[in-house]
């Protein structure tokens, strides 16, 4: 249990989580985040409504973002804080942590903006060990809740140790942790290459859907959540929805309706 009702609150969802990570569809949708992320943070429960809806795989993966690719800094030091190119630039940056809180307040989650710039390859590791064991959406959700709850201030997401911590709080064995989440051990390998199959299929950022249109039989990649309604539609054009009166029409303003 965690001091903060609002934490708790959410990751009571989580036997449902694992419910909906475990279904086996007719089709899987990939969905790529970044632990760092506000908007793959967002995006996660609405995702999930894809499976309780569909008859659809979700395929949660994790890939590093890069604070100068996205604009957010002009170099990352040491001291890790963030160092605009220009006004115009300090001004997108402050906009993308404030639209985030504006939809964090929907969702009933806790969000602060960072006091500094983030690591997240390490996480990105031990998220792809509690993957091997269904739990990597009770862990990325505990690791959100934790880290954007107070700006990063009291969890530490390049800490080795809060990451284990964050793996047993959700019940992950721990077993060969230490070997799968080392430098150069499995979890960099499989992290490297699920970032390489991301940016085949056309990534830019998190949070990243790729899935095969099922109408055209091809593959398809979309940056940001609020494309889940369209990807809704081809669902149900394509006869994966759950119910005949499903409706795919889906608002990026999403709000859960289960506590």
């Amino acid at each position: 249990m965690h001091p903060n009702p609002a934490i708790n609150a959410i990751m009571t969802e989580q036997a449902d989580w694992r419910t909906l990570l475990g279904q086996r569809g007719e089709t899987t949708l990939d969905v790529y985040i970044d632990l760092k992320s506000p908007h793959a943070y967002l995006a996660i429960r609405p995702t999930l409504e894809v499976a309780r809806d569909f008859n659809v795989s979700l395929n949660f993966q994790p890939y590093t973002l890069s604070y100068k690719k996205l604009g957010l800094t002009k170099s990352v030091e040491t001291d890790m804080q963030r160092r605009p190119s220009s006004a115009s630039a300090d001004r997108k940056a402050r906009m993308y942590y404030a639209a985030a809180r504006e939809y964090a307040v929907l969702q009933n989650l806790p969000l602060r903006s960072p006091h500094r710039l983030l690591d997240s390859d390490l996480a990105h590791r031990v998220f792809l060990f509690a993957k091997t064991q269904n739990l990597e959406i009770p862990f990325a959700m505990w690791v959100y809740l934790q880290g954007w709850s107070s700006g990063w201030r009291e969890f530490e997401l390049e800490s080795y140790d809060q990451l284990r911590n964050a793996c047993k709080e959700v019940g992950v064995d721990l077993t060969s942790f230490d070997e799968y989440t080392q430098d150069g051990g499995e979890g960099s390998t499989t992290l490297q290459n699920t970032m390489a199959i991301a940016e085949e299929n056309g990534f830019v950022g998190a949070p990243h859907y790729v899935f095969t249109d099922p109408k055209h039989g091809r593959t398809v990649g979309l940056f940001g959540r609020e494309h889940l309604a369209l990807i809704r539609a081809k669902y149900k054009a394509a006869g994966f929805a759950k119910l005949a009166e499903t409706d795919p029409e889906f608002s990026h303003a999403w709000q859960p309706t289960r506590v």
